[in-house]
């Protein structure tokens, strides 16, 4: 049922053997509400029966249901567990081949409730209201392919295109959409390259035999753009990330970040680096899993009082 006049952040979120994604739902949907000001009833997470006892094991029904109200179950898609393998870093140090579930992005159109969605990647960290800039946009659908690596001295100039001659890739990191023909055409354009992804693993050039949802959004923006390049409109801010050849040192805040950035010419050697106020995709999913605690504590803990407040009480508490 759609909600008139509607807002809200869609998230999925599918365990694999190592990655708990349904942890870094419920992280970010806290991080959503300090940050962005929404409440549980505007967060969505589109998880599977197995994931979703794993997180009432680990976290709670209740504490879950405080942070996102919505909760659609869905059946994990099958056919990607031994053909949809990807290779996931904990930094240079450690690499594992694992499966990749969350490849059914593309229903977002249909399974939101709202009339204006943000589709979020569960690791791209909100750390400000940045995101607030879509509400009421005059574009209907949104999505970056300019993306900065927070150390501007690395260039992934392999991340441009879906291959060395190939159309501009879109992030589907963030992806904004309204309810409209216009936006539903889109994820319906998704689906028909994810249902057809070998034809147009061919056709578009992509490399390896893995399917990204960033393939299958960035075809889809060619198709519904009369298959000229870049044929959707940019969202108002830009995506910044850090890969997972890189690290996460601490939580200060709920918005402030220490990370470690690994040195272009000496991998394995990192540059500390602070991060505050921005929001960022950080693609180690270990290193936030490490700080997810911390996030946790800093989102959920009764604000202290002030010290005015705190001395008027100590004043009242001397009198009495």
């Amino acid at each position: 049922m759609i909600v008139a006049n509607s807002r809200g952040v869609i998230m999925f979120a599918h365990n694999n053997t190592e990655i708990d994604y349904i942890k870094l739902a419920y992280v970010n949907s806290l991080l959503i509400q300090e940050h962005m000001g929404l409440d549980r009833t505007q967060i969505t997470v589109v998880t599977d029966p197995h994931s979703l006892e794993h997180g009432k094991k680990t976290i709670g029904i209740r504490k879950m249901q405080q942070a996102f109200k919505n909760i659609v179950v869905v059946d994990k898609d099958m056919e990607f567990k031994q053909s949809n393998i990807r290779m996931y870093k904990d930094t240079s140090h450690t690499a594992k081949q694992l499966q990749f579930y969350n490849v059914n992005r593309c229903d977002a159109y249909d399974i939101s409730p709202y009339d204006e969605t943000i589709l979020l990647d569960v690791d791209y960290l909100i750390q400000s209201d940045a995101l607030n800039q879509c509400w009421g946009h005059n574009n209907e659908l949104m999505m970056n392919w300019e993306f900065q690596d927070i150390l501007s001295e690395r260039k992934f100039t392999n991340l441009d295109r879906l291959g060395p001659t190939g159309i501009t890739m879109y992030w589907a990191t963030v992806v904004y959409f309204k309810k409209s023909t216009y936006a539903e055409t889109f994820f319906n354009f998704v689906k028909h390259v994810k249902n057809n992804k070998d034809f147009y693993r061919d056709l578009y050039k992509w490399q390896g035999s893995m399917y990204r949802n960033d393939y299958s959004f960035s075809i889809a923006a060619h198709m519904i753009g009369g298959y000229q390049d870049k044929g959707v409109a940019q969202l108002p801010h830009k995506l910044y990330k850090t890969f997972d050849l890189d690290d996460v040192d601490r939580a200060l805040s709920s918005n402030d970040l220490l990370l470690y950035l690994e040195k272009v010419r000496s991998p394995g050697d990192f540059i500390l680096t602070r991060w505050k106020g921005v929001d960022i995709h950080v693609m180690n999913k270990w290193a936030i899993n490490r700080i997810s605690d911390a996030l946790i504590k800093f989102t959920t803990q009764p604000t202290a009082p002030s010290k005015k407040i705190a001395k008027a009480q100590e004043i009242e508490n001397v009198d009495a």
